[in-house]
């Protein structure tokens, strides 16, 4: 948007500066406005994609009513029928989209703007459109304009776009567009030829355009098809790879995303009948963002509409068709989406989301491909050949989310999963009725144990103390370790609050008990502070709660370690202040 307006800018200032007062030649001939617009507009409709290697480029005739327009229309209608003629074609190619419509008017501004200024600044004989100097200004004016302005702006977009700008891509654009400039020249040099001399042979012109046009259309159609058979290729060697899944996802969406030009592109498979689906993400690196959750309802709606339909295109305002909610889910304004059909299940589905060329629908043969496309996929996964690849994948992603949830010595839960299961369970207190308590353990003396001992033998006694902990509490129970020699306990679902004093008891005594380390016993302790909550309308958050707990806690270690003290919010200050006392088990 912002390189468009620089560009329009630009123009705009030539426009109304050096080229304010710039009128047309007085030549023999002349033609209508709507001509040169219907011209402009036909013109812009024919163009091939021409590639060598893997650089390509887009050829078309535009240049052929412009360099006739220089000497037969006014320089300001000239620039109106160029860009409206321009803007007229593109939205019967891609429908319309009004930023890059704005951009396209923009730069046609800047375009028409140099050409005509080198035009006008040389000077053509205006009596005579053929002379030498007649033929040097329009050659000149197209080389300034074609071969130099639309490269450069060309290759400006491609650097804002990608972020990359190569010398040999500069190079190569140039040379492809001066050999289509000097060709369209040409053409329009003969055209004028006729309409000065002969305005009535000009009919013999429509034959050779004609058959250029269909030239065109026939090296553009044999490019696609050449296109679609490099595609199937690829897409066949990536499903065939020993690459890591993710890395084969990536890279075949991106393939898919160039080939059907879409901004985003998505793989939904569902590995087994029941369970998570894993949806593939397509990224700029050619690596794939990778997801493990439940089908959506939109999505499970979606795969029961492609019972029937194998490919269904959908704009996302369309009502409120599970298409539609699919892509709203996916902030998309348009997609595709293709059905993975196995012989006994649906195996998930593609996604080709928000198109460049707006909402497009792909033409049968796109169709045809993606069918093709899909079918491969569907071969694999029924094949095995992927089946391993996403079994692999999913374990690797449950191992990924054990450790982030898991501490990996005692394997009990970490502070991060428990804080949000004492969450979980608060925000179910009212429906439940039931007291819920927080127990926050600190071991009396491992410090010294780890002194004496080393850490070897401070593994050994915190893997104990998790194995006694969680043989001290329900199964509908949560034991954690918060970190160093802390542990966290949620007890749920208490009958009253004296349940939570006797569990707090049962740990203090079980952490008494000698531990066995090697041929050596070692004696340790626990202080435990309790945070009970009973009331549904004075529930703290889980911070608060743990908070509390470990506030008690310390008051525990104040009065002599190994015992429990339970907090008590209507006394928090006095409590914290009060001075030490030495019963077994305290109330504060």
């Amino acid at each position: 948007m912002l390189y468009g307006s620089v560009a329009g800018a630009i123009g705009a200032a030539i426009w109304l500066g050096p080229l304010r007062d710039v009128t047309r030649l007085n030549a023999a001939a002349s033609i209508p406005w709507w001509a040169e617009l219907i011209a402009c507009y036909a013109a812009s409709l024919f163009h091939v994609h021409v590639r060598v290697s893997r650089f390509g480029s887009q050829l078309s005739l535009t240049e052929i009513p412009v360099a006739m327009g220089l000497f037969l229309v006014d320089p300001h209608v000239l620039l109106g029928c160029y860009a409206g003629g321009v803007l007229a074609a593109h939205w019967t190619r891609r429908g319309f989209d009004p930023a890059k419509d704005y951009a396209n008017v923009m730069i046609d501004v800047a375009f028409v703007a140099v050409t005509v200024l080198v035009f006008t600044a040389i000077g053509p004989d205006s009596h005579d459109p053929l002379a030498g100097r007649s033929i040097l200004a329009l050659a000149a004016a197209m080389l300034a304009g074609s071969c130099v302005f639309a490269p450069v702006a060309a290759n400006i977009s491609t650097y804002l776009h990608h972020g990359a700008l190569r010398r040999s891509d500069l190079v190569r654009s140039l040379l492809f567009q001066t050999g289509a400039t000097a060709t369209n020249t040409c053409v329009g040099i003969v055209g004028l030829l006729f309409m000065v001399d002969r305005p009535l042979l000009a009919v013999a012109l429509l034959p050779p355009v004609g058959l250029v046009a269909l030239g065109q259309l026939a090296a553009g159609e044999s490019q696609r098809r050449a296109d679609r058979m490099e595609f199937l290729y690829r897409t066949t060697e990536l499903l065939h790879s020993s690459k890591h899944l993710d890395e084969q996802a990536g890279e075949l969406l991106t393939v898919m995303a160039g080939m059907f030009g879409v901004s985003r592109t998505e793989l939904v498979l569902m590995p087994e009948a029941r369970g998570p689906a894993l949806r593939f993400v397509s990224t700029r690196d050619g690596q794939a963002e990778v997801a493990s959750a439940e089908l959506t309802y939109a999505e499970q709606e979606t795969l029961n509409l492609l019972r029937s339909e194998r490919v269904l295109s959908v704009a996302a305002s369309n009502g409120a068709s599970p298409v539609s909610l699919l892509l709203a889910e996916r902030d998309a304004g348009f997609g595709t989406v293709i059905s993975l059909r196995g012989r006994e299940r649906p195996q998930g589905m593609l996604l080709l989301l928000d198109p460049l060329h707006g909402h497009v629908r792909p033409t049968v043969q796109e169709r045809n491909l993606l069918l093709t496309v899909a079918g491969q996929i569907s071969v694999a996964l029924e094949n095995g050949q992927l089946a391993g690849a996403i079994q692999a994948m999913t374990a690797e992603k449950d191992e990924l989310q054990r450790r982030a949830l898991y501490d990996p010595l005692t394997k009990i839960a970490n502070r991060s999963l428990f804080i949000d299961t004492v969450g979980v369970a608060l925000s179910k207190l009212a429906a439940s009725r039931r007291p819920l308590a927080v127990l926050f353990i600190d071991i009396d003396g491992f410090k010294e144990v780890n002194d004496t001992y080393g850490h070897a033998c401070g593994d050994q006694v915190l893997a104990a103390v998790a194995a006694r902990l969680r043989a001290e509490i329900r199964k509908v129970d949560m034991v954690a370790r918060l970190g160093g020699d802390e542990f966290g306990v949620l007890l749920k679902g208490l009958r009253n609050a004296d349940d939570a004093h006797v569990a707090a008891q049962r740990i203090v005594h079980t952490l008494r008990r000698p531990m066995h380390s090697g041929d050596r016993l070692v004696h340790v302790g626990g202080s435990v502070g309790v945070a009970l909550v009973e009331d549904p309308m004075t529930v703290p958050t889980a911070e608060e709660m743990l908070r509390r707990a470990d506030m008690a806690m310390y008051l525990a270690k104040r009065q002599g370690k190994d015992r429990y003290v339970v907090f008590d919010p209507s006394a928090r200050e006095t409590v914290i202040a009060a001075p030490v006392e030495q019963p077994e088990a305290a109330r504060a």
